[in-house]
């Protein structure tokens, strides 16, 4: 049989009112505060902030829009999902943007305490087995979890029930450093360190649960290029980088010089620096499953800054 799965940061996908501003006194510690507010759409009914006081705001309705579209045209049977507030949202999500279009979805609440983004999953293929990794702690860390998010393992089963693929799914550290923090540096340097950590926990944790002999797949959003220092433990543990070589699906509106190679999800333009090309959003396979591997594509988008997400979606066929 085929299977068609992908991986896909949604970007903010809550379930919340779109406000704008902060709340002052509730980031100085006061438990309430006289508001008022209007209300313009009626869409969004919840109130949140992060950990600075900040108010978090659910996307525009037609960038939502325009993910669900885009899930839509790859039409893969399973997804990994990044950027994902609750189940409720993604529920929401399937049944209303995704018009019901797939009948397994499932998202657990991670460990991310500042945007309250998961990790979550869209099949049309039965789900077996689903387990979180967000307890699971590295020896050099060994007062806190070490993801921030989350690791997620989930059974693909076909229609007799039986398990026809193992999937892992993540969203590692992000690169972001706050401009106000003393040392950026330093802050840029823990980070990464933080994501190798991460890498490192994710494959002794895959070694644990799986043998070579398996077919299973890991993908996210991995904030690193699959070359970097922080993720060389991919391929010591023999995974094979599945988009190599994808083929592009759709076309970028722009005059911007693109890569020669289509490999690559996000860009980035820093001032006064070439606009990068980064293929952060990754899949790898096993090596029982690497031969398994029929195509890889991404999903282009249309604009070059962002279209629903900054990131393009990227999704592979398997002959199982």
């Amino acid at each position: 049989m085929t299977l068609t799965v992908g991986t896909f940061n949604l970007n903010n996908l809550f379930d919340r009112w779109n406000f704008a501003g902060a709340v002052d006194a509730l980031a100085q510690g006061t438990s309430s505060v006289p508001a008022t507010y209007t209300f313009e759409d009626e869409h969004r009914r919840r109130l949140q902030l992060d950990s600075r006081g900040k108010l978090l705001v659910a996307k525009k309705r037609e960038d939502t829009d325009r993910v669900a579209e885009r899930l839509l045209a790859a039409d893969a049977d399973v997804w990994v999902v990044q950027e994902v507030e609750n189940a409720d949202v993604l529920r929401e999500f399937n049944r209303v943007q995704l018009n019901g279009a797939y009948e397994h979805v499932m998202v657990i609440d991670g460990n991310d305490s500042t945007r309250f983004i998961d990790i979550g999953l869209l099949s049309r293929r039965p789900l077996g087995g689903v387990t979180s990794y967000q307890r699971t702690f590295h020896p050099d860390v060994p007062d806190r979890p070490i993801f921030s998010r989350d690791l997620v393992e989930a059974e693909i089963l076909d229609a007799r029930g039986r398990r026809v693929l193992t999937v892992f799914g993540t969203h590692l550290k992000s690169k972001f450093v706050d401009f106000t923090v003393e040392d950026p540096v330093a802050a840029a340097a823990a980070a990464e360190l933080l994501r190798a950590r991460q890498a490192d926990t994710i494959m002794r944790i895959i070694a644990q649960r799986t043998s070579t002999r398996q077919r299973f797949m890991l993908c996210g959003d991995m904030n690193d290029t699959p070359d970097s220092p922080a993720l060389t433990s991919y391929e010591k543990a023999g995974m094979v980088n599945a988009l190599l070589t994808p083929t592009e699906v759709g076309t970028v509106k722009t005059t911007v010089q693109l890569p020669a190679n289509p490999a690559w999800t996000s860009t980035f333009k820093a001032s006064g620096q070439p606009r990068a090309f980064d293929l952060i959003d990754q899949i790898w396979l096993s090596p029982a499953l690497a031969p398994r591997l029929r195509d890889a594509f991404i999903g282009r988008r249309k604009k070059l800054e962002r279209d629903g997400t900054d990131h393009d979606p990227a999704w592979i066929s398997l002959d199982l």
